[in-house]
């Protein structure tokens, strides 16, 4: 594997997960930028916008700008990005802690979410799972998926695009629960946030950015 294909749910370039991913590949692996926003105007975007909690997904445009977008609606353009990435990549990674469908590729996707259970389900230590969600939409979702690894999973919210105060807020009532692992559950949080939150709860904290680049490092 010489190239990965990175697919974000927004625009690109989202050098800022690029980045994290970059620190773990290192320069023997390039990564390869596509959105599945790219190329629309602010009124298509809000044409995106979800109709229910169950299928909202927060992202960032390429003004800095963050937006609500359902999931529904962005699979066939994540779709789109595959295909028209499939002759130039080695594999592609979706850049989104989400669950999507399976999509059609004649090479691998490697999906954050898969990487992230099997990770949790090697690490936990069966005291308190900590969670952090971007979105108020989707913490009923997330203590649905994760309850099956905690019956007593602890979800806060603090997005990595608003006041950084939200997010040592959200650690510090993990603290409170016992957390002894912690999720961080949108792509957009950065290794500098990871350790805010290690810090602040004592616990080890995993980034789907950096999580997903071991699984494509190994696969290198």
């Amino acid at each position: 594997m010489k190239t990965v294909g990175a697919i974000t749910i927004g625009q690109t370039p989202r050098d800022d997960v690029a980045g994290e991913m970059e620190k773990v590949l290192g320069p023997e692996i390039r990564v390869v930028q596509a959105g599945a926003l790219d190329g629309l105007g602010r009124a298509e975007i809000d044409d995106l916008a979800p109709a229910t909690d169950d299928d909202a997904l927060v992202t960032r445009l390429r003004d800095g700008a963050d937006v609500l977008v359902a999931k529904s609606r962005l699979v066939p353009r994540l779709q789109a990005c595959l295909d028209r990435l499939a002759g130039e990549v080695d594999a592609a990674v979706i850049l989104c802690a989400g669950v999507f469908p399976a999509f059609r590729s004649t090479r691998p996707v490697v999906m954050p979410e898969r990487c992230m259970a099997a990770m949790v389900d090697a690490a936990f230590d069966g005291r308190r799972l900590g969670v952090i969600v971007p979105i108020e939409h989707q913490r009923q979702s997330y203590r649905t998926r994760w309850s099956r690894v905690d019956p007593h999973v602890e979800v806060v919210v603090a997005s990595p695009y608003e006041d950084p105060t939200r997010l040592v807020d959200a650690a510090e009532t993990l603290r409170r629960a016992g957390a002894s692992l912690v999720i961080m559950e949108c792509m957009g949080f950065t290794s500098g946030m990871k350790q805010i939150v290690r810090d602040v709860t004592g616990a080890p904290a995993l980034l789907h950015a950096s999580v997903l680049a071991r699984v494509l490092a190994e696969l290198a």
